[in-house]
């Protein structure tokens, strides 16, 4: 039987260089071994997807990870996660594509959630234990696992659509953009009522002028 990794790496391979709508047969004869072989190998279409989305996210992860390790506070990790996101499917734009819509599967909602799920246990540990450090109810963590993981695949969806690029659609811009929506969300209600006192608490020379810090 033909190497399975050798399998996915060839598929990965030309999916790559001609798009997410490359067929099975295609993918065989990349890989030098027959349509059956590669059923035996991998399985369907549907498996096929499945098998890319498990190794897309393994490297996803992997570098996001990475990058949030280098993070100098939440705000920053939170930055670091959306831009690592983006970057990692802007550098696999076709095999992102594949993975989230190339299935032939009529279970369209398993379909749209192969990434997610992959991910939300990570992110959902994430936030708990920062809800946990912060004593407050870490259990709205599942919920905004997947809200975060929705917030950034459409957005990704759109900015690939578009090509990126134009005029505040660079990555940086971008991942800035929905970081801070995401951040305004993330802190909740009480940390910001906080901030919003400080910040229009009087000093001995007037009025506290607003910091310039993003994010504070």
């Amino acid at each position: 039987m033909a190497d399975r990794d050798a399998l996915l790496a060839a598929a990965e391979r030309l999916i790559r260089a001609q798009g997410p709508a490359v067929a099975l047969d295609a993918i065989a004869a990349e890989a030098g071994v027959t349509k059956p072989i590669l059923y035996r190998g991998v399985g369907d279409k549907d498996a096929l997807v499945v098998a890319l989305a498990e190794r897309l996210v393994a490297r996803m992860t992997a570098e996001v990870t990475a990058l949030v390790a280098q993070a100098s506070g939440p705000r920053d990790a939170l930055g670091r996660l959306v831009a690592g996101y983006l970057e990692r499917a802007a550098h696999d734009r076709h095999l992102y594509l594949y993975v989230t819509a190339g299935g032939r599967s009529d279970d369209r909602v398993r379909q749209a959630l192969l990434l997610a799920d992959r991910t939300a246990a990570d992110f959902a540990a994430g936030i708990a234990a920062q809800r946990a450090a912060d004593v407050r109810d870490p259990a709205v963590a599942t919920v905004w696992a997947y809200g975060l993981i929705g917030s950034l695949h459409f957005v990704t969806l759109w900015w690939l659509r578009d090509g990126g690029g134009g005029a505040g659609r660079d990555v940086g811009a971008v991942a800035e953009q929905l970081a801070e929506l995401l951040w305004s969300g993330l802190r909740g209600e009480q940390v910001e009522r906080a901030e919003r006192a400080e910040r229009a608490a009087p000093t001995v020379d007037g009025p506290r002028r607003r910091s310039t810090h993003r994010g504070a």
